[in-house]
């Protein structure tokens, strides 16, 4: 019994000064004593690669920290850009940006972070943990630590657990396709009548199709619809075998490129136009990558969002693939690119989706929209009508030409569902107007459509 209690006495003070670190390295997450920094390297897909700077007067505890530092941060801090030699390492925004949600779930978060909690699923460490540099600070020790975060799967569990939302907007995401930029078509030869040869540019670049994959991929994981540019070229080619619908006898029809054919068929809302530029370096034993992506309304054709032509990623070997180099690239920018999409498509839930109308007049309404009916012109008849069908009655100011025979409307907000919850396109709304003319004012018209946001009605004739 003697050797037992004297074999305690001496293992005590280790099993103290074990437990130690792990005690304090909860208190210092209390107190956020870290940074976060980007770093040069290639992370796993869905994944972030940061350097984790941790304060404390004992190294080992600073080191024991660093994971778990790394996670909350990503989740509560972000980290900015990062200039490292001739690189732009790109930064990334919180996770979480609700400042109420730590104090809300603060028992979860409380056994998310325990020692052994969960936040170590979603961690690895390069170097197998140990410090990449140990400065000392006063009396303080300042480690660094370079980890891997698995943002998506973190995001991923956040959303199963309730803490944070999905990305749903009334059950519906955005639809996206990705296309290459104009810019990029010019740069390699592939135009066709000014416009960018989209099918040519895909049989003959191998890169192209590689970037659209790696790009669509990533944001199918985010919960969009992607529509793929390939097949959406392989069904606009049989539309355009079996007919020619938008070709209007009336020489006032809108015209439409394939650029707006294109865009009807897909029935994407936004695409996301991409180009880049590889770099040569060093007698081009390695390069770096220059990447560019803007998404735009299909049906205005407004710019969205996007990220700057200026963002370069890591440097790479030679031999390195295109993928490789797209992720590097947009690991900082694409959570807040994919965000603003979202937020995009949920204000045009709320406050509609902005398209134009053209309205014009045959040559029997003489006085064309001026033509009086019931004591009211036809152009005000027409725009109560838009007040009780577009969303809060929002609709621009109408541009009517002198001589009352064309009118045109823009910002006119409808809605992205019809009553039924069912998708609502910009024809299928028009047509509402089309049969309400002809039922109560017995006004014949023909009704045609210029890509996705633009709808064109002719009075007075079939």
């Amino acid at each position: 019994m003697k050797k037992l209690f004297f074999l305690i006495a001496l293992l005590l003070p280790f099993i103290a000064t074990a437990a130690t670190p792990c005690k304090k390295a909860d208190k210092e997450t209390e107190q956020m004593r870290y940074e976060l920094q980007a770093t040069i390297g290639q992370a796993p897909e869905g994944s972030a690669l940061v350097r984790v700077w941790t304060y404390s007067k004992n190294a080992n505890v600073a080191t024991a920290q660093a994971g778990k530092n790394a996670v909350h941060g990503i989740l509560f801090k972000g980290y900015p850009s990062y200039n490292e030699g001739n690189n732009r390492i790109v930064g990334r925004e919180a996770l979480i940006t609700d400042v109420n949600v730590p104090q809300t779930h603060e028992d979860y978060f409380d056994a998310f972070f325990a020692d052994g909690g969960t936040y170590q699923r979603f961690i690895s460490f390069i170097g197998n943990g140990e410090p990449d540099q140990i400065l000392k600070v006063g009396k303080e020790y300042k480690v660094a630590i370079t980890v891997v975060v698995q943002v998506d799967a973190l995001r991923q569990r956040l959303q199963e657990d309730g803490i944070i939302p999905k990305d749903e907007i009334a059950g519906k995401m955005p639809i996206v396709m990705v296309v290459p930029s104009m810019s990029w078509c010019h740069q390699h030869g592939f135009e066709a009548d000014n416009l960018p040869d989209y099918q040519r540019a895909l049989v003959e670049n191998q890169e192209l199709t590689q970037a659209i994959t790696t790009l669509s991929v990533r944001l199918t994981q985010r919960g969009f619809e992607v529509k793929d540019l390939r097949a959406a070229l392989r069904t606009l080619q049989t539309e355009e075998q079996e007919e020619h619908a938008m070709i209007s006898k009336f020489e006032d029809a809108i015209a439409e490129t394939k650029i707006d054919q294109l865009r009807r068929t897909a029935k994407a809302d936004i695409w996301v136009e991409i180009d880049w530029i590889e770099n040569e370096i060093r007698g081009g034993s390695q390069k770096s990558l220059t990447w560019n992506m803007s998404a735009i309304d299909a049906y205005t054709d407004f710019v969205i969002g996007g990220v700057s032509p200026t963002t370069t990623g890591a440097t790479f070997a030679s031999s390195f693939q295109l993928p490789i180099m797209i992720e590097s690239a947009i690991q900082g920018q694409f959570d807040p690119f994919c965000n603003t999409l979202i937020g995009y498509f949920r204000n045009c839930e709320k406050q509609g989706r902005a398209i134009k109308m053209n309205i014009l007049t045959w040559e029997n309404l003489r006085e064309g929209l001026m033509t009086e009916i019931d004591d009211m012109e036809l152009s005000e008849i027409i725009e109560n009508w838009l007040e009780a069908n577009t969303v809060n009655g929002k609709y621009g100011t109408p541009d009517i030409s002198p001589s009352g025979n064309r009118m045109t409307i823009e910002q006119v907000r409808i809605p992205l569902t019809n009553a039924k919850g069912r998708d609502l396109s910009t024809l299928s709304w028009a047509k509402g107007l089309q049969k309400w003319l002809m039922n109560e004012y017995d006004i014949e018209s023909n009704l045609s459509t210029k890509g996705l946001g633009q709808v064109q009605l002719i009075l007075g004739g079939k």
